[in-house]
């Protein structure tokens, strides 16, 4: 029988029977959305990772303290450590001080914590800036202050915070400053879920800097003998900063037990390694719903070709052959599969949509290389599904079967 006489046999197969059709479209169509809905959300974490770790700086290089108690009260460090710092990179370097502190405005009941990064202007030289409001301060300027958007939005809601004022309370001394800039948070994917934490273990004094909930004010470096917390080092356009890290480990001699050094691109390449490995295990998830799915159609085939037993015995007693019957029976499914695929596309990227606007910040990304695999496995799980319900009822003695019906 020519293929185009299959396909006929099948459709006409579905045709009659639109309830059962029907229902099992519904369910292949929804098992297929949810799939690539799955698949889509995973890669945008990971496509919006990549955007926001591309913001944080791949040519910085941070010099620290190590976060213990003791080496935050009595710094290994120095100022004038900045001055080899320099020499052995080629690099720009901006000195810091950081501490924890409470801070507050008018209409804030209850004080933010905040990390008080006290540094020059050339911070904002180094580290990649993306204002939301205002600038970053000035050399000459000092009682002012440039806030993390995470901060702002505590202080301020959705209101402005450039021109307004913020009160600090650090080593118990309250000091007023004035907000010029906001800076944006980098990592959208923490607009929504504010409990990911991007920096791994970095929970310390020091190494909280890194989770972007910062005041960055005007410190004084004069003294070549004060103690730091540590720098950022923006390394030369075309040089890799991960090869830094090792002669500046060895200039830092005694002290590199109690100073880490360590390039952003290295542990942004971490982040991404980790986000890797755990989006393949989250894609245990999609698979499951595919298993389930496959369960679904199994049972259902099995029961509508049963019940199809008498109308499969005449077609063979008019000729047509087992591998025919198994033929239709198979493009019924694949039919059925293939139209579930297409509702499942446009079903998938309207609640993309509706999770972006109402529960994640980041964009779903549909792939074609994944919408082809959710596909094509639709397709394929169709097929299995049938196949031996199928070759089961081909197999029946037509004769036995009508005499039984």
């Amino acid at each position: 029988m020519p293929s185009s006489s299959v396909v006929i046999f099948a459709w006409r197969g579905l045709v009659r029977r639109p309830l059962q059709s029907a229902l099992l479209l519904f369910a292949v169509t929804v098992a297929l959305a949810a799939t690539m809905t799955i698949m889509a959300v995973l890669a945008g974490i990971e496509e919006q990772m990549r955007r926001d770790l591309d913001h944080v700086g791949r040519d910085v290089i941070n010099v620290h303290i190590s976060p213990t108690i003791k080496d935050a009260l009595a710094s290994p460090l120095r100022l004038a450590d900045c001055d080899w710092m320099r020499e052995t990179t080629g690099g720009v370097v901006a000195p810091f001080h950081a501490t924890l502190a409470a801070c507050d405005a008018d209409g804030v009941d209850k004080p933010v914590q905040a990390t008080i990064i006290a540094t020059t202007a050339v911070w904002g030289t180094i580290v990649p800036l993306e204002l939301v409001e205002g600038r970053f301060f000035a050399a000459d300027e000092h009682g002012v202050g440039v806030l993390d958007e995470w901060v702002a939005k505590r202080l301020f809601g959705d209101g402005r915070a450039v021109g307004r004022s913020v009160r600090v309370r650090r080593f118990g001394l309250p000091q007023t400053i004035e907000v010029v800039g906001v800076m944006k948070d980098p990592f959208e994917i923490r607009k929504k879920f504010e409990e990911l934490d991007v920096t791994g273990s970095a929970r310390s004094r020091i190494l909280r800097m890194m989770e972007f909930k910062s005041i960055y004010m005007p410190g004084s470096f004069t003294d070549p003998d004060q103690t730091i917390h540590g720098a950022v080092i923006k390394t030369p356009a075309g040089r890799d900063p991960i090869g830094f890290e090792r002669p500046l480990i060895d200039r830092l001699g005694d002290r590199a037990g109690r100073v880490w050094v360590w390039s952003r691109k290295a542990w942004i390449t971490n982040v991404l390694e980790a986000a890797d490995i755990g989006t393949q295990v989250a894609n245990v998830v999609w698979i499951i719903v595919l298993l389930v799915t496959c369960v679904m159609i199994t049972t259902v085939s099995l029961v509508a070709i049963r019940e199809r037993y008498r109308e499969i015995a005449i077609r063979r007693t008019e000729g047509a052959r087992r591998g025919q019957v198994v033929g239709q029976l198979l493009a019924e499914n694949v039919l059925l599969s293939a139209a579930a695929g297409v509702l499942a596309v446009g079903l998938a990227r309207w609640g993309g949509s509706v999770l972006e606007s109402r529960y994640i910040s980041w964009p779903p990304a549909f792939l074609t290389s994944d919408l082809v695999l959710c596909l094509g496995l639709g397709l394929v799980l169709g097929a299995v599904a049938t196949i031996l319900p199928a070759l089961r009822a081909a197999s029946l003695d037509p004769v036995d079967v009508i005499r039984r019906a």
